[in-house]
């Protein structure tokens, strides 16, 4: 039996060493990338969740002025608008009535 030794030559160990330079560059540019990305996410995250904020303020007022308006609503106001008291109304009933089905159980 013959052991065989690989001999790694100057070549091999140069091409070696700038592939590893170019993977931690790389690395680096990955990194740096994502840190950016991050900072810009984590910036709008907050920009957003001010706007938010603003927005339930303005809804909660608006919500006040609603139920304001909605509970100065008198009878005489519904008449100056136009509305007149119904003397006969009609109304839709909910129960459903019998309808015709095609029987198949009896056969």
């Amino acid at each position: 039996m013959s052991k065989k030794t690989k001999i790694i030559s100057y070549h091999n160990r140069v091409r070696f060493f700038w592939v590893l330079v170019a993977i931690s560059i790389l690395s680096l540019c990955v990194y740096v990338y994502a840190i950016n990305t991050i900072a810009r996410n984590i910036a709008s995250r907050q920009n957003l969740e001010r706007q938010i904020v603003k927005t339930r303020a303005g809804l909660d007022s608006l919500e006040f002025a609603y139920i304001e308006l909605k509970n100065s609503i008198t009878l005489e106001l519904a008449f100056d608008y136009g509305f007149r008291e119904v003397k006969s109304p009609l109304y839709v009933s909910r129960v459903r009535p019998t309808s015709l089905s095609f029987n198949t159980l009896s056969r």
